[in-house]
């Protein structure tokens, strides 16, 4: 096909014939298309074409967590290793101010660390501070500055003391050492008498305390017969009832009312006076206050001059003050070689001497007191302890063998041992089963051998005595029968003088015939 002839377009006619459709052929087809897909995409509203992607990729922050949880070597130096033990030093732990000093500092850091990139912190937890930081932890502590003592170094005697005084100054030191010892003298003759351990009077026998017990009952029968004849005079008195009338209730009622308005009138007098004598009790407050000032002040001054001179209560034993050594007339020698007062205390040792006095304001006399009290108990629990063990590892053996040795005294032909024996036996009649061992022994029958060669009251009474013991047993009773204790036990004769020895004997017979034991 050959090529199509070009037009003219220099006339109108010509530009219309040569006008290009392409855009509006486009716009149709266009348009077709989107018919047949469903619509123009640009009349769709745009949240039915985009939608806004909310979700995370975990992957992804994670592992930037993580790259950024990563401890650097130069911090991880830095850190306190668990497992390792830190090294003593004489550096100061951390007290309170440092720990509020450090919790202050990360405050006032908190907001600039959150602009700024993460810092680690195994710095400020290794217990390190930042030499660079303004805002520095001061740590370093006080030094205490101790006050001066109120007690002198060292106490001078007065020059009377010494080894060659004058004659007045020795004189004076005397004097004082003769007054305070004439003061304890005082003090014990004007002091209250003790109680004596012994009050000196007569015994009173049985008889006279029966007539005083019988004079004590008459009075107290008499005072029972007087307030008996005081409650009938009351009951025999004729009761009479008086009835009253609305006059006497009205006038009682008025006198009432009166009384109450008097006593209204006179508090109302006596708060009246109280309130015009304001001035005068401020007077009397004020002047308290002083007095008391006053006397805070001497306690106070009184308390420092005592300090000087005697120390704080240690214990309780109060101070007493050395005596104070002053040489006699006739030891007073003039030379220090001839002198014997020195070698009270130390021998030569004068340093030893101002020593005591630098500390003696320590109450050497209450600290020796309590430790000699101390050691005097320790001691003590210390005897006991021992003789609390001794007496659990032989304690069994001891009642049969000490019960045995007493029969064995019984046997003995001087009557002091008999009565030993007997004594003992006495006492270790406590129950059934001891009295059956000391019958099992042959002690009753050597009591009732010992009763009859008696030649004394004490042996007899001693005998008795032990017999009675045994008598609360039925069969120790019935042994002493078959030993032959009743016709010895009548015949003894009785004692008038001794009220226990008629006791003992009665306390036999009768429980002889209590078991219908024959006693004729």
């Amino acid at each position: 096909m050959g090529k199509r002839a070009k037009s003219s377009r220099k006339g109108k006619k010509a530009w219309r014939a040569n006008i290009s459709t392409e855009d509006i052929d486009e716009y149709f087809e266009k348009s077709t298309k989107d018919n047949l897909s469903g619509g123009s995409l640009s009349s769709v509203p745009s949240e039915s074409l985009f939608y806004v992607d909310k979700s995370r990729d975990f992957s992804v922050k994670r592992k930037i967590e993580k790259h950024r949880e990563k401890v650097l070597r130069v911090d991880s130096v830095l850190q306190r290793n668990p497992f390792v033990k830190p090294v003593p030093s004489s550096t100061l732990k951390k007290s309170k101010k440092f720990k509020k000093a450090l919790k202050e500092v990360k405050t006032t850091k908190h907001d600039a660390q959150e602009q700024e990139a993460p810092k680690d912190t195994s710095v400020l937890e290794s217990g390190l501070v930042d030499i660079w930081d303004n805002n520095g932890v001061d740590n370093s502590k006080t030094r205490k500055i101790s006050k001066p003592s109120e007690i002198p170094a060292v106490e001078v005697e007065p020059p009377g003391c010494s080894y060659n005084p004058s004659f007045e100054s020795h004189q004076d030191s005397l004097a004082h050492a003769v007054a305070d010892e004439m003061q304890k003298v005082y003090k014990d003759e004007l002091g209250p008498e003790p109680v004596p351990l012994t009050v000196p009077g007569e015994v009173v026998d049985e008889e006279e305390m029966y007539f005083l017990e019988a004079d004590d009952g008459d009075d107290d029968v008499e005072e029972e017969n007087l307030d008996q004849d005081g409650d009938a005079e009351v009951e025999k008195r004729p009761s009479k009832t008086k009835r009253v009338t609305r006059v006497e209730l009205n006038r009682r009622a008025r006198r009432n009312e009166m009384l109450k308005a008097e006593a209204e009138a006179k508090k109302l007098k006596e708060l009246s006076k109280e309130i015009d004598s304001v001035p005068k009790i401020l007077q009397e407050i004020a002047k308290e206050e002083k007095e008391k000032e006053r006397r805070r002040m001497r306690r106070l001054v009184a308390k420092q001059e005592r300090l000087k001179t005697a120390p704080p209560r240690l214990g309780k034993y109060k101070f007493e003050p050395a005596p104070a050594q002053v040489l006699l007339s006739e030891e007073i020698t003039g030379s220090l070689r001839k002198l014997k007062y020195l070698c009270r205390r130390k021998p030569g040792n004068l340093q030893s001497h101002k020593f005591s006095s630098l500390n003696g304001g320590r109450d050497e006399l209450s600290l020796e007191e309590d430790a000699e009290r101390k050691i005097g108990l320790m001691l003590k629990l210390l005897f006991a302890g021992t003789a609390t063990i001794v007496a659990y590892q032989f304690f069994p053996y001891m009642g049969d063998n000490l019960m045995q040795q007493s029969v064995s005294l019984l046997q003995v032909k001087d009557p002091l041992f008999k009565r030993m024996g007997a004594s003992r036996l006495a006492r270790f009649a406590i129950d059934d089963e001891r009295r059956m061992k000391i019958v099992e022994m042959g002690g009753a029958q050597e009591l009732v051998n010992m009763l009859g060669d008696a030649k004394d009251e004490k042996t007899r009474k001693e005998a008795l005595k032990a017999l009675a013991a045994l008598a609360p047993s039925d069969n120790a009773v019935g042994a002493l029968h078959h030993a032959g204790a009743v016709p010895i036990v009548k015949s003894t004769p009785d004692s008038f003088e001794d009220a226990e020895f008629l006791k003992y004997k009665s306390t036999l017979l009768k429980r002889f015939q209590e078991l219908r034991y024959d006693t004729t």
